[in-house]
């Protein structure tokens, strides 16, 4: 396991103070200059399955509305009518076109204006064309990869196929357009999404927490990693083959691998966090995906989401993906309590001594780091 200096400084101090975790104005400057200004985890391709489905997101705060056309293609856009900015819709939909509680304007699912009842006062009457592409919904920039959609709320620098380039190149070979939702659910929990995150890269906790993945000994065969600064992680290199029998094991009958998985892959377990707030465990045949809502200082939802290889979803797999999922949700739902007597630490003074450990907390601190450094 890698450790030592972290950017010319030994691990220590914790990087960030108690206020980060539990101040609204921290947490105001938070939305601003992290969640508004780069690229985020915003939701999953399945929520919107089928052509003709809708479904309102939030990030940073903001209404945005996930959508599939009638092409099939995802889009996201914001959530309100382009004649009063009224919230245009609040609950997924299967309706093949979006209209407004106020003045019945409609919409397509691709964002085209289509109804506008008495544009000037006669029943018929409708806008120019010139008027009526002006005001479609307004556009929000995304991507879509692995079954989650990233958005960027403002003018990015770069595209997000270049911030989730090193994760494709590491994981080629792994064919994630073959994913299947096995199980999904969503967590509201009492902790600043800090917490969770950090949480998630804390290997350290993981035979104390979480007995039933493996003994101390399996949590010291851990390389820390960082692909870029905004890819921070961890990588059990035996991970997969440690856990595939016995008492560790998460499924009695093997479940099909994601694709044509080389050899060198099969064994290793994959955590990462694609900052801020995408936390993603990769195995050769399931990936595991938990996308942090920052609701305010002292609330994150956590939606989790299993998927498997699409042979999976065969009825012969069935007691094969409960089993996967029970274990998976049975190491976050250990967390939960973990994380909410964090926050509640975050409270005391005394948290601002905290120390890190140079041996374990090496991935905390650079995620601390990337938290101070867009905030300053």
């Amino acid at each position: 396991m890698t450790a030592g200096p972290l950017d010319g400084r030994t691990v220590g101090s914790s990087i960030l103070p108690t206020s980060a975790y539990t101040d609204q104005a921290v947490f105001d400057t938070e939305i601003r200059e992290i969640f508004e200004s780069q690229w985020v985890w915003a939701g999953y391709e399945h929520w919107v399955a089928e052509p003709g489905m809708s479904r309102p997101i939030t990030v940073a705060g903001r209404p945005l509305l996930l959508t599939r056309d009638e092409t099939g293609t995802v889009r996201v856009f914001h959530n309100i009518c382009r004649h009063r900015g009224i919230l245009l819709s609040e609950e997924p939909s299967t309706r093949a076109r979006l209209r407004c509680p106020y003045h019945n304007w409609t919409f397509e699912l691709d964002g085209a204006l289509c109804g506008t009842p008495y544009w000037n006062r006669e029943k018929a009457s409708s806008p120019d064309d010139g008027t009526r592409e002006q005001l479609g919904l307004l556009p929000v920039h995304h991507t879509v990869w692995a079954g989650m959609v990233f958005v960027h709320l403002g003018s990015p620098s770069g595209t997000a196929e270049e911030l989730l380039a090193p994760l494709r190149e590491r994981w080629e070979g792994i064919d994630l357009t073959r994913l299947h939702l096995a199980e999904e659910r969503r967590y509201e929990i009492s902790a600043n999404w800090k917490l969770v995150a950090e949480n998630f890269l804390d290997f350290y906790h993981l035979p104390m927490v979480h007995p039933q993945v493996g003994s101390a000994a399996a949590a010291l065969d851990v390389d820390d990693l960082t692909l870029t600064d905004q890819i921070i992680g961890g990588c059990y290199p035996r991970g997969a083959n440690g856990k595939a029998t016995g008492k560790a094991a998460k499924t009695a009958v093997p479940l099909p691998l994601l694709g044509d998985v080389p050899e060198k892959l099969r064994d290793r377990q994959d955590i990462f966090c694609v900052f801020p707030n995408a936390l993603l465990f990769l195995e050769a045949d399931w990936l595991q995906v938990i996308g942090l809502e920052h609701a305010g200082p002292g609330r994150t939802v956590e939606h989790m989401a299993i998927f498997v290889d699409e042979a999976a979803a065969a009825a012969e797999y069935a007691e094969a993906r409960a089993s996967l999922s029970k274990v998976l949700y049975e190491v976050n739902d250990q967390d939960v309590p973990i994380l909410e007597r964090l926050q509640r630490g975050k409270t005391s003074p005394a948290a601002d001594r905290n120390h890190l450990v140079p041996h374990w907390d090496q991935i905390t601190a650079r995620f601390q780091n990337l938290v101070a450094k867009a905030l300053t």
